[in-house]
């Protein structure tokens, strides 16, 4: 029989495209839901009928950090608070709106499952939510699987057959989980409740680059962002030293005033802060790992990241290889070598041959289309 996995990351589902009293949903970033489900289509009907087919989503599908509420205007959008502290009934809230607002999506996917493949989840720093067993629940129950062991949820680094599947974020300073901790106990004035411990880079998106991307869409999307932050203080300076001051306040606030005890440790406010102008490279990282010291007992050749929307794919002189499975949405890179705005919608394909997988990045066209909107 056929053995194949399919590798994506990063969609960044939200609310959807339209809100409900008919406006466009500034926040949203995918609107790739018909070329998703011409993809499940593909990899389970056809030559995949009868084949063993594994999609493993890892991380950042979802995007709950992105949920806003839809009956608000748009000078409102600007200064509302988004909630900082996640309670499990909460973030159940933000993926029922999630998957309501991606209908086509849903249906693809309950679509491939039926067909008898699997769907595995991994978790990324705009979904974390999903570690709690509530929303495992409805993302479940919304797909309703034939048998309960086609979809399952890894807490964990994803390892098989020598090949690690992991989001990436956990190499950052900005974005790193405690793996031990991913849930603690908060006072409050009603009494003790049970919080998603989530990183600063989360409180960033939350609270401060969301008020951003009302006025400047594209502001999550470029690549390399050091290299934005020199466009804009030569093009934009008044943007540039309005929204600095602002991010400036909003990172003392969140370090040392609103949350100091939770937040505060000096060694990693300086590497959040060096982190903000310098944003880790996976692929030095993912070097560092697969080629140095101690490479040799991995238990994995083959490492497959997610997070920063770069496709790439490099194989390394000992024959370790590192995948990148980029995004669905748009990327606009002021890098000379990748210069543009595109969508790429790759991804990773695993064919099993002989016994041994063979991992590849790939990109999905899909069916001849007359027109794309342009996002």
């Amino acid at each position: 029989m056929k053995q194949i996995k399919l590798v994506i990351s990063d969609f960044h589902l939200s609310r959807g495209k339209w809100l409900p009293d008919g406006r466009r949903n500034p926040l949203e970033d995918f609107h790739q839901d018909d070329r998703f489900g011409e993809f499940l289509k593909h990899y389970s009907t056809g030559d995949f009928h009868e084949a063993s087919v594994e999609l493993i989503i890892n991380g950042d599908f979802f995007d709950p950090l992105a949920v806003m509420p839809p009956d608000l205007s748009l000078h409102e959008l600007r200064r509302i608070e988004f909630p900082i502290d996640v309670e499990e009934h909460a973030a159940v809230e933000q993926i029922k709106t999630i998957l309501k607002g991606h209908p086509a999506t849903v249906s693809a996917m309950k679509d491939f499952l039926e067909r008898g493949k699997k769907i595995t989840f991994r978790w990324g720093n705009h979904d974390a939510s999903i570690l709690w067993p509530a929303v495992q629940r409805v993302i479940t129950e919304t797909l309703s699987p034939p048998s309960a062991d086609q979809i399952e949820f890894q807490d964990k680094p994803y390892i098989f057959d020598r090949i690690c599947v992991d989001h990436g974020h956990q190499y950052e300073a900005l974005n790193h989980f405690d793996e031990d901790q991913h849930f603690v106990e908060r006072k409050t004035k009603s009494g003790k409740k049970t919080i998603l411990s989530l990183p600063f880079g989360s409180f960033f998106v939350l609270g401060f680059l969301n008020r951003v991307k009302l006025e400047r869409k594209y502001i999550n999307q470029v690549q390399p962002f050091h290299l934005y932050l020199k466009y804009a203080l030569l093009y934009e300076p008044v943007f540039f030293v309005v929204n600095g001051t602002r991010a400036t306040w909003f990172f003392v606030k969140m370090r040392f005033v609103t949350h100091p005890m939770r937040f505060a440790h000096f060694g990693k406010t300086l590497r959040i802060i060096y982190e903000i102008f310098r944003r880790v490279d996976l692929e030095d990282e993912a070097e560092k790992l697969l080629m140095g010291a101690g490479s040799d007992t991995l238990a994995f050749d083959t490492l497959i990241l997610g997070h920063n929307h770069q496709a790439k794919v490099r194989v390394f002189p000992n024959g370790k290889q590192y995948i990148n499975t980029g995004t669905w949405i748009p990327v606009t890179s002021l890098d000379i070598g990748a210069l543009g705005h595109r969508i790429l919608r790759t991804y990773a394909y695993i064919e099993y041959l002989d016994g041994w997988p063979r991992a590849s990045l790939r990109i999905w066209n899909g069916c001849p289309r007359i027109s794309d909107e342009f996002t």
